[in-house]
């Protein structure tokens, strides 16, 4: 290895952890509610910060159990046939979320302060 090899490398490493540093004090944020949505339409809405079970029952007979503890939300139940939204991991930041595809239920924390934002090019 030469002298600008091992620039280049160090230089990689830095960049990485300046946007690391970034995401992690400006983007990373905790989450207040859980929304739950089914085939795109938002069918329900919880405080994170208090314990419930929830039960999703969708129109082609699928369930799922939603629940709430400890300021983190998992699905616990599901009787779909690989049950890989049960294997997911809990989520508790803002921008996290459970999917279950065969029942089409998607599972998102959110933050009920979000101020309004432009999403577009605005003139």
């Amino acid at each position: 290895m030469k002298r600008n090899d091992i620039l280049l490398i160090v230089g990689i490493v830095l960049a990485a952890l300046l946007a690391a540093g970034i995401y992690w004090l400006f983007i990373y944020k905790e989450g207040t509610t859980v929304q739950v949505s089914i085939n795109g339409k938002v069918t329900a809405s919880f405080p994170l910060d208090t314990d419930t079970t929830y039960t999703i029952k969708t129109a082609d007979g699928g369930i799922n159990v939603l629940e709430i503890k400890n300021g983190a939300a998992r699905i616990a139940e599901a009787n779909c046939p690989d049950e890989l939204c049960v294997h997911q991991k809990k989520i508790s930041h803002q921008g996290e979320n459970l999917i279950c595809l065969p029942h089409k239920v998607m599972v998102d924390i959110t933050n009920s302060e979000k101020k309004a934002t432009l999403d577009g090019v605005a003139w």
